[in-house]
Parts: structure tokens; C-alpha cells; sequence
């Protein structure tokens, strides 16, 4: 319902800023204001239409959440204090209090495969259980990304539209020889290609970008608790599992590589 609510608002707002032009040809502040909300949300709601429902809310969720974690310093960081804990009990054979300190770690894929571990799963059976939630972590990395670098194509795409829009009111206004209503609409073709390129180009783009770089971060990380599971399984010491771990630069892995390393723990 709520997603219905916001296609409604962005197609009224594409079909006002059109009308207002219509309407107000000879003032520049109109083309203005216009041509840009003709731009954003009809790039918007092309979005919207051509992808998922839960896309749109995605990437908004993806851009605060990349935000908050650069404010807080947390991004490309796996959180190890519940992880080590749990697995200095399980060496001691404390069995409840490893469980209860797995429940804690707000990573999902370590602790998925920290309980698994305890459970008594063998390693086959670990790499088979881990690929799953990794599977779905990358689709839903991937959605955001495909939906901004759609975007930066539509939004050239509506500014040509724009274009278009305000030359032909320009030749409809040319019988009346009103130069002044011509200029307003002359600009107002213009621009909107400026908007669309500007919107592409200097916001959508780089987006996307910084959006693509933050999900290779994470897809690594996510091979850091596989890696981290796997040193729990074969019973290393925490300190050592965790100087392995934090001598390992994220920005080095290879999550390009999909289950391939995922599947070499369980030979």
C-alpha cells in the first residue's frame, strides 16, 4: 500500500510539473521548477515501474545504512567480540554459555554457521549451509546497484524528453510571436537535458560506484565468517583465529570468485 502511495505521488508530480509548463509558458522560474521535477521523479518512477516494489525502499535503506557506518566507523569491519567469546567457551566444552554468546553476534552468517558448528554439523555440511544466506546477502546487494545504474540511464532519457516538450511548445507559441513565451520555453527544453545529465552523471553514477564498492566489502567480510567458521570447526585457538582474521584486508578479497572459496573449506 505504501509503495502504491509513493508510484501515485511521483506519477502526480511528473503529470504537474508537464501541466504547470503548459500553463505558465513565459515564466522562467516555472521552467525552473518544472523541468526539474519533470527529471528526479520521473526518473524516479521509471524505477519504480521497471524494477521490484522493494527495490526503491532497498536503496534507501542501503544509502543510510552506508551512512550510518561511515558516521559510526563500523564499515568493512566484522564484529568478532560475541564470535571469539562463544568460541573460547566451546574449547572449554561449555557447551550453553558458546550458544548463548552465538546468539549475540550480529553478523547472520557467522552466527548461522557458529550454531551449526556446535550442532555438530561436519564440514560439507557447513559449506553446503553457508552458501544459501550468502546467495541471498549477494541478490540483495545486487538490487540496489541495478536500480541506480538504471536510473542514470533514464534520467538522460526524461531530460531529452523535457527537450522534446518544451520545443514543441516553442513552435506552437511561434505563430503568436511572443518572444518572451518562446525563451521561457526555449530554456525550459534546455534545461531539462541539463538536469538529466547532471542527475546521471555527477549523482547516479557515482552512487552506484560507491554502492558497488561497499557491497564487494561486504560480500568479503562475508567470506571472513565462512573462513572464521571453518577455524572454529577444526578448533583453533580464538587469538589465533583472531590475528588471522584481523591481519586480512578486506579490500583484498575476492567475493568476485561466488562460492568457489566457500567450497574449498569443505575439501
Amino acid at each position: 500500500m505504501l509503495t502504491r502511495f509513493w508510484t501515485g505521488m511521483l506519477l502526480i508530480a511528473v503529470l504537474g510539473a508537464i501541466v504547470l509548463q503548459l500553463a505558465a509558458p513565459g515564466s522562467a522560474l516555472v521552467a525552473l521548477v518544472a523541468g526539474f521535477v519533470l527529471v528526479v521523479a520521473g526518473t524516479l518512477l521509471v524505477g519504480r515501474v521497471s524494477h521490484t516494489p522493494a527495490a526503491l525502499p532497498a536503496l534507501v535503506a542501503t544509502l543510510c545504512e552506508m551512512r550510518h557506518t561511515r558516521r559510526t566507523k563500523t564499515e568493512g569491519v566484522l564484529q568478532l567480540s560475541g564470535f571469539l567469546q562463544a568460541a573460547t567457551h566451546f574449547r572449554y566444552g561449555k557447551i550453553r554459555p558458546a550458544e548463548d554468546a552465538a546468539r549475540q553476534i550480529p553478523d547472520p552468517v557467522l552466527r548461522r554457521g557458529t550454531l551449526l558448528v556446535f550442532d555438530g554439523f561436519q564440514r560439507p555440511q557447513l559449506a553446503i549451509a553457508l552458501q544459501r544466506p550468502m546467495a541471498e546477502e549477494r541478490e540483495l546487494l545486487l538490487r540496489p546497484v541495478d536500480l541506480l545504474r538504471a536510473m542514470a540511464g533514464y534520467a538522460p532519457s526524461l531530460g531529452m524528453f523535457g527537450t522534446l516538450l518544451g520545443l514543441l511548445q516553442m513552435l506552437f507559441g511561434a505563430g503568436g510571436g511572443d518572444v518572451h513565451q518562446m525563451g521561457a520555453a526555449m530554456g525550459f527544453a534546455m534545461i531539462t537535458t541539463v538536469y538529466g545529465l547532471v542527475f546521471s552523471n555527477l549523482l547516479l553514477k557515482p552512487l552506484a560506484a560507491q554502492v558497488e564498492q561497499r557491497n564487494r566489502r561486504q560480500l568479503a567480510l562475508g567470506l571472513m565468517a565462512v573462513q572464521a567458521v571453518m577455524m572454529l570447526y577444526d578448533r583453533h585457538h580464538p587469538e589465533y583465529i583472531r590475528d588471522v582474521l584481523n591481519n586480512r584486508r578486506v579490500s583484498q578479497a575476492a567475493p568476485q570468485t561466488g562460492f568457489s572459496s566457500v567450497v574449498g573449506f569443505a575439501r
